[in-house]
């Protein structure tokens, strides 16, 4: 499984790849590694590939996902230790993707689809949903053309939303008050 990171929604972002054990599954507690004194959450959408594609046009796009779930990217902000400061080691740890449960597509369609991020009772962020839909069959359409998309694979879109995780949180993102991803901060 490879799962793909979109920072930003606009044509010019960047692609990474994340390692498929950088996943934490739904329901299950963030352990803040020990390496780093701070880590930073961001509000994303991620969407499952659900069919094998290679090349695939922008207008048949919509034809390789079916699903959609809230997540949260973490990634350590403190400075790393020598010779150790790369983005990438910061960004891909273990459990460093919080992916919430999968919803139907369609979902996507309703008027202003809305994430909602807080911890604990205060908010913190949202994410609106609109564009998603145009935004994913884009960029599927040109990883396509660089890399087989397989079943299982998944696209996050991370928002400008970040907040900082401290030891005790209780992170809660909904979609139109339907709880999507609920994880504890340990």
């Amino acid at each position: 499984m490879k799962v793909l990171v979109k920072y930003g929604l606009d044509s010019t972002a960047k692609l990474e790849l994340l390692a498929d054990s950088s996943v934490l599954p739904t329901g299950r507690p963030l352990f803040l590694p020990y390496w780093a004194e701070q880590f930073d959450a961001t509000l994303a959408v991620a969407v499952r590939v659900s069919r094998l594609g290679k090349c695939v046009a922008t207008r048949f796009a919509h034809r390789y996902w079916d699903a959609f779930t809230a997540c949260l990217l973490t990634q350590a902000t403190d400075t790393p230790p020598a010779g150790h400061d790369t983005l990438a080691l910061r960004r891909a740890h273990d459990g460093a993707l919080l992916a919430g449960q999968m919803m139907p597509r369609e979902l996507l369609e309703a008027p202003q689809p809305t994430l909602q991020w807080h911890m604990g009772k205060t908010p913190v962020g949202q994410m609106a949903l609109e564009q998603v839909p145009a935004i994913v069959d884009t960029t599927l359409s040109q990883v396509s053309q660089y890399m087989t998309l397989k079943m299982g694979d998944l696209l996050c879109l991370c928002s400008p939303v970040t907040h900082r995780l401290d030891i005790g949180q209780t992170c809660v993102v909904t979609l139109d008050d339907q709880a999507l991803l609920k994880t504890n901060i340990k």
